[in-house]
C-alpha cells in the first residue's frame, strides 16, 4: 500500500509502530473503543426510529438514489430530503451525541 507523506511503500502495521505524528484515518478507526461506537449507533437508531415508517422508507430511497451526491436528485427530491432530515431534528441528535464524544475524548487524554 502506498502511503503519502513521503513514507513510500510501507506496510501499515510497521508504519503505525514507527510513525509518531498525527494518526492516519484508518488508525483512528482502529483506535476508537467499540463500546463508544455501539453507543453512538444506538443513539442514532433511537432518533431514526422516531420518524414515521413512510418517511424512513422515503428518505432511505432518496439517499440510495443520490449515492451521496445531492446533484443526482431533482430539485424537488432535494427539498424532500431536507424536509425529512429536518424531521430527524439534527440539533437534538447532536445534543444527545455530545456525551458520547466526551467519553471518547476522556479516553484519549494523557
Amino acid at each position: 500500500m502506498f502511503v503519502p507523506w513521503g513514507f513510500g511503500s510501507v506496510p501499515e502495521e510497521s508504519l503505525a509502530r514507527r510513525y509518531d505524528g498525527p494518526m492516519l484515518p484508518i488508525s483512528r478507526v482502529r483506535a476508537m473503543p467499540w463500546v463508544i461506537v455501539f453507543e453512538l449507533a444506538m443513539t442514532l437508531r433511537k432518533h431514526w426510529r422516531r420518524l414515521p415508517d413512510g418517511d424512513r422508507k422515503r428518505l432511505s430511497e432518496l439517499i440510495r438514489k443520490s449515492q451521496g451526491v445531492p446533484t443526482k436528485l431533482s430539485a424537488g427530491e432535494r427539498l424532500e430530503v431536507r424536509r425529512l432530515v429536518a424531521k430527524l431534528e439534527p440539533a437534538t441528535i447532536a445534543r444527545s451525541v455530545v456525551p458520547i464524544g466526551r467519553k471518547a475524548a476522556k479516553g484519549r487524554r494523557r
